[in-house]
């Protein structure tokens, strides 16, 4: 208690002794900063790119829906059997039931002016079927639910968007997985770059180190000025890649009009999604330069 109690009180010095610390190993800490940079940036772009794939995939994912067309000639009593087969399929998450009425409407709105001069003489005797619109659990699995439901009596017909739908679908999951996967390999690559620069510099200042126990020093009085160093390190290496990502997201946002070739392909508005991402960023540097520090002084000097 006693050691935590001067450790605290003695933060201020240990704060001052890791920035001139910083200073006289200026080359060794410019190539840290420069290595931390990197891995930040590319953290950081791999990140904001994952984050609006996966908007981009849930907005998708919410559009896609299959569309089962009923046989014109059935009663209501065989529509309602139709939809309580599907509901029994597995992997149906909801489903929504819409009148041979109602199924007109929507054509005639689709054709706008000229929709209901058109189409409204067909109100008498309408060609056209009920329908069901039918929302998946799992949308990488259109294709065989698709399948079930055409082999249920009396649907006329099951439309999904085809085989484009479920391969955008399919790639947009991977690329959020492989984006995961990527980000956490590059914060172990930036633990490692940090952990092996502290080592060096402990090496460097082993008779300071050896000095400073002989006279008494207690362990946390040593370590703490390294960590803070590591902190610092990884403080200093997230401003450029923070600073690119705040103006270069906001222009690219401007520039696309916050939206990618159609309204599902939205992305996120850059406040207050970079601001706080901007955060994250600055404390990941830190942290992982803390706990690269941690490791590096309790393996090579055995505390």
């Amino acid at each position: 208690m006693k050691e935590l109690i001067s450790c605290i009180k003695n933060l201020p010095k240990h704060f001052k002794e890791s920035l001139v610390n910083l200073w006289r190993n200026g080359a060794m800490s410019f190539s840290s900063i420069f290595a931390v940079t990197i891995t930040l940036l590319l953290i950081g772009v791999i990140s904001v790119l994952a984050l609006n794939v996966q908007d981009i995939s849930a907005n998708i994912e919410d559009g896609v829906r299959i569309y089962v067309k009923l046989e014109r000639s059935i009663d209501e009593n065989a529509e309602k059997e139709v939809g309580n087969q599907i509901k029994k399929l597995k992997g149906v998450g909801s489903i929504t039931y819409s009148s041979k009425d109602e199924e007109l409407n929507k054509l005639i709105d689709k054709q706008g002016k000229d929709g209901k001069t058109l189409f409204e003489s067909y109100r008498e005797d309408n060609p056209l079927g009920s329908a069901y619109e039918v929302e998946a659990k799992d949308p990488t699995k259109l294709a065989s639910l698709a399948k079930k439901i055409q082999d249920i009596p009396n649907v006329n017909s099951v439309n999904y968007g085809g085989d484009s739908t479920q391969s955008m679908v399919t790639t947009l999951n991977t690329i959020q997985k492989a984006g995961s996967v990527f980000i956490v390999g590059l914060v172990i690559v930036a633990l490692f770059m940090i952990s092996n620069t502290i080592k060096i510099t402990i090496t460097a200042r082993s008779t300071e180190i050896s000095i400073m126990r002989m006279v008494g020093a207690s362990n946390w009085y040593i370590r703490i000025p390294f960590m803070l160093e590591g902190m610092l390190i990884g403080l200093f290496g997230a401003i450029i890649p923070i600073l690119v990502l705040v103006y270069g997201y906001g222009a690219l946002y401007n520039y696309t009009g916050g939206s990618l070739m159609s309204s599902m392909l939205v992305l996120k508005a850059p406040m207050p999604f970079i601001r706080d991402f901007s955060f994250i960023l600055a404390g990941l540097g830190a942290g992982v330069g803390l706990i690269g520090s941690f490791v590096s002084m309790r393996r090579f000097l055995k505390f």
